[in-house]
């Protein structure tokens, strides 16, 4: 199946698209000096991993790289971008002053290099407040390149990226943080432990699910989305448990159109909940949006048209879902929760809340700091009884 999607994948990027991909297939991580030497760079920020760099194998491609541009590689941040680890990277980036900013590996890596890029010129007493301000960036001055080494949060094909103030998440997006160029290398999420893979996995799937219910999905979302579907489930246990060639490129080109989808639609509720459920119990973010993804699947079933979003018609809702528990081979809300547990489970994830965190999570804190933003993008309308009770029921086996 990744074989078919690879021309389309191809197709869409000719039109109306600002990020080609420059490179696909096993072992393309090579050919990236040659299109860092193509871009004209001479030197070259890397933005990557502590471990996961040399772990994926991407750092086959340093003699070729360091060969065509002067390099400097930084890792000094954690998972879960945050503004104080971006404050240091900003003081690298106007040390050393790169023509092009390097991004590889997972989704924070790639948030972090386009965040890099987008605050470059904001002097550092200044970056909390204009996170919190919400800058929008149009352009940049130097070339940013992406190379995923998971197959889970579709980063380089968004135009935007997190970033923490604390224990409060913030989105920065606009047109400035798309790359130039990405690189597809299913070979380098392979190497992840069977977590990585289930997490990140998993996170892309319920990205497309997300985006084909969101408020804000288009025609061309949605197909983005169904390609994503189609690619990843059929795929996703054998990437996790016996990977191989072809669930690893499977899953590579599932989640960049996962990342496509989301990209335009953006997320909704489930995501909203996730970033609290990450930063305060510890639970890796992928796994975090799908423990409370089941019970939004049987919340969003068939809900009376009063409690849809006033942008949400009722007819087109009710085609979505149904078209949704049909990937799952389900017949209605209650189903399709149990069938999408199960694959948790299949993957080796707690399928619930209570099994995912040592800590008894407190609903009403997760309620009261919960993204405001992707809220707003759900196709239900939500209060904090709705909320509590999503909540109460992903404790539930």
């Amino acid at each position: 199946m990744a074989a078919e999607t690879l021309p389309e994948l191809r197709r869409d990027y000719r039109v109306n698209s600002a990020a080609p991909v420059v490179a696909y297939g096993d072992q393309s991580v090579r050919r990236v000096p040659a299109h860092v030497h193509a871009l004209g760079a001479r030197r070259v920020l890397l933005v990557c991993g502590r471990r996961s760099f040399e772990a994926s194998g991407a750092a086959a491609m340093l003699p070729d790289l360091e060969s065509v541009a002067e390099l400097r590689r930084w890792s000094d941040f954690a998972p879960n971008t945050d503004a104080a680890d971006l404050w240091v990277g900003l003081e690298v980036m106007r040390e050393f002053e790169p023509d092009l900013v390097l991004g590889v590996g997972g989704g924070s890596a790639l948030d972090m290099a386009k965040l890099l890029c987008t605050f470059r010129d904001i002097p550092g007493s200044h970056v909390v407040g204009t996170i919190r301000d919400g800058l929008e960036p149009k352009t940049r001055r130097e070339h940013l390149v992406l190379v995923p080494t998971t197959s889970g949060s579709g980063a380089e094909a968004t135009h935007f990226a997190v970033v923490y103030v604390g224990n409060d998440k913030f989105s920065i997006g606009g047109e400035g943080m798309r790359p130039d160029a990405i690189a597809l290398d299913p070979t380098l999420a392979v190497t992840g432990t069977p977590y990585q893979r289930a997490t990140s996995g998993i996170d892309a799937v319920c990205q497309a699910i997300e985006s084909l219910w969101a408020v804000s999905a288009t025609e061309r979302s949605r197909r983005f989305a169904r390609i994503a579907l189609r690619v990843l489930l059929p795929a996703i246990e054998r990437f996790v448990n016996n990977p191989e060639p072809q669930s690893a490129r499977a899953m590579c080109i599932g989640s960049h159109f996962a990342g496509r989808a989301i990209d335009i639609s953006r997320t909704t509720a489930a995501h909203a909940l996730s970033y609290g459920i990450t930063k305060n119990y510890g639970v890796s973010h992928g796994h975090a949006v799908a423990l409370t993804l089941g019970a939004f699947l049987e919340l969003h079933a068939h809900p009376a048209p009063a409690y849809l979003h006033p942008d949400v018609d009722p007819a087109q809702h009710e085609l979505t879902m149904n078209e949704i528990f049909s990937y799952f081979s389900a017949h209605d809300g209650g189903a399709g929760r149990a069938a999408f547990q199960h694959l948790l489970r299949r993957i080796g994830l707690p399928s619930t809340i209570g099994d995912a965190s040592a800590t008894a999570i407190d609903p009403g804190h997760l309620i009261r700091t919960v993204n405001v933003e992707r809220l707003s993008n759900n196709p239900i309308v939500l209060d904090e009884a709705k909320l509590g009770a999503i909540l109460e029921r992903s404790t539930m086996p």
